[in-house]
C-alpha cells in the first residue's frame, strides 16, 4: 500500500489515531463511491477495485478523465500520511460495514475487535515463539478477525492461512490483507472437507453457526457427519483437528449454546479422544446486540507425545475490557492459570 507505513509497535496499537483512521476511510470511501458510480457496480466490488488501485499505484478502470483526476487526487493524499497496519484495518472495517449495508449483504457481521484482542492475547500466551510457526483461520470470511489478531503480534508466524468457501468474501479478505501487507495464503475451499494446507500450530476461527446442507457434507469424511450430525461448529472442529500439529491449539469463538445441541455427547467423546480442553471464557454480553446469543472463547489443544491435560480447565465469565477494576484482575487470574498449567 502506498503511503508512509510504520509497523504495529505497542505505542501505535495503544494510541491508534482516530484522525488518521478517518482520513484513510474517507479516501477509500470517496474513491469507492466514484468507482461504483462510474462503473455501475456495487460498493463492495468498487472497494476491491479501489484497493487494487492503491496497491498497484495505478488507476485500472476505464473511465472519463474527470473521474480519473478525482481518484488520483485522493490517492495522492495517501503519500502525505503515515499509518500503522491496525489503523488501515480499522479504516477498511468501516468501509466494509458501509458496504454490507449499501449492498444489502444478508447475514453479514464482523467479530467485535474486543474478541480479536482477547484471542490474540490467548494465542500469545499459549504459543511462546511464533518463529517457524504456522497459523490459520479456516473460516476466514473477510479476514477482519484474522488480521486484527495478526496486528497484535510482535512477531508474525512464518506461514498464515485463510480458508473460505464464499468467493466474494475471499476476494475481500485477499485485498484487505494486501492493504495491510500481510502475506496470507488464501484457499477457496469448504472447511468441512479435506484442505490443502500444512499442519498448523494454531487455528483461530469465529465459527459460523447453523446447520450444514446435505451437499456440503458430500466428501467430507467426518465421523459426526456419518452419524447424522449437521451442526456446523461440531463438524468444523472435527475437521480442523486433522490440521493441527500434535500439541497445536484451536482458539474458537463459539455460541454459548454449543454444548447443548443434538449430538453433543458424540462431539464430546470425539473431542476427548483427540484433544484436551484448555479454557472456556464467556464473553461479555455487551459485545453483542440484545437479540443475539452470547458467545465464548473456547480453547483446545490437540493430543500428542508429551502433551498432558491441564489439571483444571480455565473457566470464567470475562468482564468488559473497559472495566478498569475487574478486567485487570481477570488477566491476573489467567496469568496465574498459565503459570500453573502451561509451563514450557
Amino acid at each position: 500500500m502506498s503511503g508512509k507505513k510504520q509497523t504495529n509497535s505497542d505505542e501505535v496499537i495503544n494510541l491508534l489515531r482516530s484522525g488518521i483512521i478517518e482520513q484513510l476511510f474517507d479516501i477509500v470511501d470517496e474513491t469507492s463511491m466514484t468507482i461504483s458510480t462510474e462503473m455501475q457496480m456495487g460498493y463492495l466490488h468498487a472497494l476491491v477495485e479501489s484497493c487494487q488501485n492503491i496497491i498497484s499505484q495505478e488507476i485500472r478502470q476505464n473511465m472519463d478523465a474527470g473521474a480519473k483526476e478525482s481518484l488520483q487526487k485522493h490517492y495522492d493524499a495517501l503519500e502525505e500520511l503515515e499509518f500503522a497496519q491496525e489503523e488501515v484495518r480499522k479504516a477498511l472495517q468501516l468501509a466494509l460495514l458501509k458496504g454490507f449495508k449499501a449492498d444489502r449483504v444478508a447475514n453479514a457481521s464482523m467479530t467485535p475487535d474486543s474478541i480479536a484482542l482477547m484471542a490474540a492475547y490467548l494465542l500469545m500466551k499459549f504459543i511462546k515463539d511464533f518463529k517457524g510457526s504456522r497459523i490459520g483461520d479456516l473460516t476466514v470470511g473477510t479476514g477482519n478477525f484474522l488480521t486484527a489478531i495478526l496486528n497484535q503480534l510482535n512477531v508474525l508466524p512464518d506461514a498464515i492461512y485463510g480458508v473460505e468457501t464464499d468467493p466474494d468474501l475471499l476476494q475481500l479478505a485477499y485485498i484487505l490483507s494486501d492493504m495491510q501487507e500481510h502475506g496470507i495464503q488464501f484457499y477457496q475451499q469448504s472447511s468441512l472437507k479435506p484442505l490443502f494446507i500444512d499442519p498448523l500450530d494454531a487455528i483461530v476461527s469465529d465459527l459460523p453457526t447453523g446447520q450444514a446442507e446435505d451437499e456440503e457434507l458430500i466428501g467430507a469424511e467426518l465421523t459426526l457427519g456419518r452419524l447424522g450430525c449437521k451442526y456446523l461448529p461440531y463438524l468444523l472442529i472435527e475437521n480442523h483437528l486433522q490440521y493441527l500439529k500434535p500439541g497445536g491449539y484451536g482458539i474458537y469463538v463459539i455460541p454459548n449454546s454449543m454444548f447443548s445441541q443434538p449430538f453433543s455427547g458424540d462431539f464430546h467423546q470425539l473431542l476427548k479422544s483427540q484433544a484436551h480442553i484448555q479454557a472456556l471464557l464467556q464473553l461479555p454480553q455487551n459485545l453483542f446486540q440484545a437479540t443475539d446469543e452470547g458467545k465464548s472463547l473456547f480453547v483446545i489443544q490437540k493430543q500428542g507425545e508429551g502433551v498432558k491435560p491441564v489439571a483444571e480447565m480455565l473457566m470464567a465469565q470475562l468482564p468488559s475490557l473497559s472495566d478498569q477494576e475487574k478486567f485487570p484482575k481477570m488477566l491476573v487470574r489467567i496469568e496465574g492459570w498459565i503459570q500453573q498449567n502451561k509451563k514450557q
